[in-house]
């Protein structure tokens, strides 16, 4: 090792030099982007790892911030395949969900995102995140990818003791719109005697899609709010609404 690879700043050091100004909400915008810039031309995981780390803040003014997410999210999809590592691990342990989904949308078919999708929602179940709010957005964004390992693991989530979290999990299988998905969503809000917004949405869904309660009358007549009423066929109907 000659004398200046001995000083030489590492690859590791320099993506953490470059992430820090990447992160810089209040720098020159010129320096931001130019470091996101160095960062995308290094290219391995890592350095687009620290890539990703520009959606994790918002700078001033707003327009900048935009522009600037706007051109990382296009270098991340002109990777390709290339930056989809570094993205799943982003969206395991970040906050911040819309823009790198955003490029997980663009790089991959809908079967490969659903796959993705499912393994950061698996992980983010058995290590939870601090915020729940990164899961609830994810499953969110999710509720056209209609795959079966998916599904399963969201189904985990009808036990998850965060509101906007099980709302999430409900609405997805409301899309589905099946036997089993009714069946769900009906044993989720007998169980959820002691959360208000739970049953409130669920009979807001159920009197706003028609769905039957059927095997599950006697209890849902035990449970309904007054404003709430039942059809001879099982259908929810809220008073006033809908004749």
């Amino acid at each position: 090792m000659d004398l200046l690879s001995f000083f030489r700043p590492s690859p590791q050091q320099q993506i953490e030099k470059l992430r820090k100004k990447v992160k810089e909400p209040h720098g020159d915008p010129a320096n931001r982007i130019n470091a996101a810039r160095k960062l995308r031309d290094m290219g391995t995981e890592d350095a687009l790892l620290a890539l990703l780390d520009r959606f994790s803040i918002a700078a001033s003014p707003s327009r900048q911030d935009e522009e600037e997410k706007e051109e990382v999210l296009s270098w991340l999809i002109q990777l390709g395949d290339r930056a989809v590592p570094a993205i799943v691990r982003f969206l395991k342990r970040q906050r911040q969900v819309y823009w790198p989904f955003r490029a997980l949308h663009a790089i991959l078919t809908p079967e490969q995102l659903a796959a993705k999708t499912e393994e950061i929602l698996k992980y983010q179940w058995d290590n939870p995140p601090a915020s729940s709010d990164p899961t609830s957005q994810l499953i969110r964004l999710s509720d056209s990818l209609h795959d079966p390992a998916l599904r399963k693991t969201i189904e985990l989530y009808l036990e998850h003791e965060d509101d906007d979290v099980l709302l999430a999990a409900l609405d997805y299988l409301f899309k589905l719109d099946d036997e089993g998905s009714r069946t769900q969503i009906l044993e989720c809000y007998l169980a959820s005697l002691e959360r208000p917004r739970i049953r409130a949405h669920v009979l807001d869904r159920l009197a706003e899609l028609g769905w039957s309660v059927r095997g599950y009358r006697p209890k849902f007549e035990e449970t309904l709010p007054e404003n709430y009423y039942l059809t001879r066929d099982g259908a929810i109907k809220k008073i006033g609404v809908g004749g």
